[in-house]
């Protein structure tokens, strides 16, 4: 069999080939690469493409329409090349400052008003915005490139790129439309690494000084820049500090003078500082969402840390200390310096804790409210930590053998002490425990993007080193010796090409019977399946309500595209006094993950949204009002008082906001902060429930899955009543039906995905009738999608021969329609009042149930 082998010359000609290849490596690295980066962005465009351009354009459901607000606000609002940085369209009645960095909104707008030759419109910024992630996306799979190129070879370099252009978490933020910065954050945040790289590389050359400063000035810009990206970029500075400092003492203590690498991390540092300083801006530094004490004392310390061991060093030199006193003196004096600060400036000091605790939690502390939103990692999904299953389940085989490639590139750094072996062990052990995969205590599965990068360029070194190793071995085996199965080089090299090959086209061959795209190896198999369900739309029935709000409901009289005057800032209270609205301006309530949706795609001013603000909290049986407060709220009057102080108009309700199995725990957790079944207390299990409970009566379930109706549990029981509302009414719904009704004829009566209720004071109904009896009024309602259901209210006359009743609906139909107010599509019929025996009908008009006018019955 051998002998045949050897006749048919394949493994020389393969041989053959790759030495060819070697040997024209730039030209055939070049030609790989384009394809890489072509690949990379074909794949980012092509599978989402249909998701993404349709009416209206789908971009990412939650901070990506907001960046697209901030874009759209500063070319069509005729203020570019400012931006706003307090946005009176969201978080209603206050407003808030914005903590988005200004760089990836401000570049998307740079490239579409030069690309419109200063005149850019809603239809070119759509066609040409979505793209923005991809071609960035795109950019960081070069960068990754170039940093496997320097650290190793270009074949690591390519190999890494290609990984990591496949890799899920990493494609899945950089799809079409989905305009979020978080591409944006890996681009810069590697073009860092890269720069810092190549200083570390020129710093033990005297004769490469230029280079060096160079290279060290391109780092300290491109930190700057993530910076402006991302204020959370605290996170790599810490990367960056932690790198120079080990290896500055391990090469003190080999004795070294490793000077100019602590000079090279405070210029870095201080470039930073210099970049961002233009941003520290209202309402203050302490207070500032955007860029503040928390940057300012970070960076501070930093230059004062690389300046101060830079000193020690010299004095333990100069006086021939030995060398322990070095990490004695450094961890002194740190502590002592942690102490000065928490006593004379105890600001800065609890700054340095906050940064830590806010890259952990995902949020920096606004006015104390940081402790309540411990809950967020558990609410949030990208803010969870990933867990060893998900690691696995994102990254496959490539996770187990990115630790066997670190095991290689430890052993380097023991063997050679080289800087940048160095930077990427602490680059990856850092990210590593971001994501939160060793202990759930710690990290969010967010940071995977991160992490794509650093399995990426660990597997694209293993995966070429393993290859290029083999292929040499096995071709000076042919030279040498000729191939035989008693060759141990031999063997050793052809299973470690085996297992390489084997592990970037499993499970390929084996699964070439089926159909495309199941015949691939899985690694592009998840690839492709990410990019074509990746892009995060909403469906389509939120973008059908969201333009009937928009095209239905009385404009609230603040310009989207307004370029919004501050309010005044508190500074004894740390608080920001409310925005100025009109009278004319309202809120929209609803679930705070859809509220930029409701900013961007409604032109409606949301009270809650996905920056957490405005979901309400109950302290100490004090209701502070939101969203969260509302929904869960029981008493109808209660729920009206927080509408008030709210001045909220509308609200909207989803299917999945009301299940009690579904988003209505996050609901109360984020209310109550206590125990989920609160609201869901049940009788014993053996017995059949026959009392409502407090999740029946909630404000999210009365409106969504009753309409505002009364309803019975079981039997006819009060006990088991749910009231019908007075100061709620349908205005419209969606087309889709989410399950069947509780009514007569669930399935004609049956629930839709999304309603919108307007708050009304209501028409109050007063008339006579014999003490005790009781008394009917009803109404059918017909909705926009050929819904029929039946408004119900009953009350018994008091001792007076009085009764009253508060109305929500006004029956005369589109012709009731007033001037500036909701073009609502649910109509209801005259009101049919029985008494006894007797019946009677009454019409309410449009005005009396927006002002709450009386209305008696003789």
């Amino acid at each position: 069999m051998l002998i045949l082998f050897n006749e048919m010359n394949i493994i020389n000609n393969f041989l053959n080939f790759f030495q060819k290849l070697i040997k024209n490596e730039k030209v055939i690295i070049g030609f790989l690469l384009f394809l890489v980066i072509a690949f990379s962005f074909f794949l980012r465009v092509y599978f989402p493409w249909e998701s993404v351009f349709s009416e209206p354009i789908k971009y990412a459901a939650d901070d990506g329409v907001y960046h697209m607000r901030l874009v759209e606000n500063m070319l069509l609002g005729g203020h570019f090349p400012q931006w706003i940085n307090f946005d009176a369209y969201t978080y209603f009645p206050y407003g808030t400052y914005i903590h988005f960095a200004p760089l990836y909104d401000w570049l998307l707008a740079l490239i579409i008003w030069l690309i419109s030759f200063g005149k850019p419109t809603l239809e070119i910024i759509n066609q040409i915005a979505p793209f923005y992630p991809a071609i960035l996306g795109s950019l960081a799979v070069l960068v990754v490139y170039f940093i496997g190129k320097e650290l190793w070879n270009k074949w690591a370099g390519l190999f890494s790129a290609f990984l990591v252009s496949l890799s899920s978490p990493f494609l899945f933020r950089s799809l079409l439309g989905q305009t979020d910065h978080h591409q944006a954050e890996v681009l810069f945040s590697s073009l860092a690494i890269l720069f810092l790289i190549l200083a570390f590389k020129n710093a033990k050359f005297l004769d490469k000084k230029r280079e060096f400063w160079l290279f060290t000035i391109l780092a300290g810009i491109s930190l700057g820049f993530y910076f402006l990206i991302w204020t959370g970029a605290l996170l790599f500075l810490f990367i960056i500090f932690v790198t120079i400092i080990l290896y500055y003492l391990i090469e003190f203590f080999k004795g070294r003078n490793p000077d100019r690498v602590l000079i090279m991390g405070s210029i870095i540092f201080f470039i930073t500082l210099g970049i961002i300083t233009s941003f520290f801006d209202a309402p203050g530094l302490f207070y500032s969402p955007l860029y503040n004490i928390n940057h300012l004392v970070s960076l501070g310390l930093g230059i004062f840390g690389f300046l101060f061991i830079f000193t020690l060093g010299r004095f333990i030199r100069k006086s021939n200390l030995q060398f322990w006193y070095f990490p004695a003196l450094m961890i002194f004096f740190g502590l002592l310096i942690l102490f000065v600060l928490s006593i004379i400036f105890p600001a800065a000091f609890l700054a340095i804790i906050d940064s830590f605790r806010a890259i952990n939690l995902g949020f920096m502390s606004q006015h104390g409210e940081l402790a309540w939103r411990s809950y967020a990692r558990e609410l949030i999904g990208e803010m969870s930590p990933m867990g060893v299953q998900g690691a696995i389940e994102n990254f496959g085989y490539l996770f187990y053998l990115s630790f066997i490639s670190l095991g290689l590139i430890i052993y380097n750094f023991l063997k050679k002490r080289k800087p940048e072996d160095l930077l990427i062990i602490i680059w990856f052990l850092v990210i590593f425990l971001m994501c939160g995969i060793l202990t759930t205590a710690f990290g969010q599965v967010r940071f995977s993007y991160y992490l794509s990068v650093n399995i990426a360029l660990l597997c694209g070194f293993l995966g070429a080193k393993s290859l290029i190793f083999g292929i040499r071995n096995l071709k000076k085996c042919w030279q040498d010796k000729g191939i035989s199965l008693n060759n141990f080089q031999f063997l050793a090299s052809f299973l470690l090409i085996f297992n390489i090959l084997f592990f970037i086209f499993y499970p390929f061959p084996f699964n070439i019977i089926y159909s495309f795209p199941a015949n691939l190896p899985d690694i592009f198999l998840r690839s492709i399946n990410t990019a074509t369900y990746g892009a995060i739309g909403r469906e389509d029935d939120l973008y059908e309500i969201l333009d009937w709000l928009r095209e239905n409901t009385p404009d609230p009289g603040v310009d989207y595209y307004g370029f919004y005057k501050k309010p005044n800032f508190n500074s004894k209270t740390g608080k920001i006094d409310p925005y100025n609205y009109p009278d004319s301006a309202y809120g929209i309530l609803a679930s705070w993950d859809i509220g930029h949706m409701i900013t961007y795609y409604a032109h409606r001013i949301p009270n809650a949204n996905p920056f957490q603000q405005g979901l309400g909290r109950i302290v100490e049986s004090k209701i502070i009002p939101g969203e969260t407060t509302f929904f869960i709220e029981n008493d109808e009057k209660k729920a009206t008082e927080m509408m008030k102080e709210l001045k909220t108009k509308y609200i909207i309700t989803d299917y999945g906001k009301a299940l009690s199995f579904g988003a209505f725990y996050g609901t109360q957790l984020w209310a109550i902060g206590g125990d989920s079944d609160y609201y869901l207390e049940k009788k014993e299990a053996e017995k059949i429930l026959t009392t409502t409970r407090k999740y029946d009566k909630s404000m999210i379930v009365r409106l969504q899955l009753f309409d505002g109706r009364e309803w019975f549990l079981s039997g006819k029981e009060e006990e088991s009543k749910v009231e019908s509302l007075s100061h709620f009414r349908l205005v419209y719904e969606s087309k889709t039906p989410a399950a069947e009704g509780f009514f007569e004829k669930p399935r004609e009566d049956n629930i839709k995905l999304f309603k919108i209720f307007e708050y009304v004071k209501g028409a109050k109904i007063i008339g006579n009738a014999p003490s005790g009896s009781e008394v009917e009024i009803s109404t059918k309602i017909i909705t926009n999608q050929g819904r029929e259901f039946v408004y119900r209210k009953k009350v018994t006359a008091n001792e007076d021969n009085e009764f009253e009743f508060i109305l929500p609906y006004s029956t005369f139909g589109k012709d009731g329609w007033l001037e500036n107010e909701t073009k609502f599509e649910v109509f209801a019929s005259p009101y049919k009042i029985k008494i006894n025996d007797l019946e009677r009908q009454v019409n309410i008009s449009e005005s009396d149930i927006l002002e709450g006018n009386t209305i008696i019955l003789k």
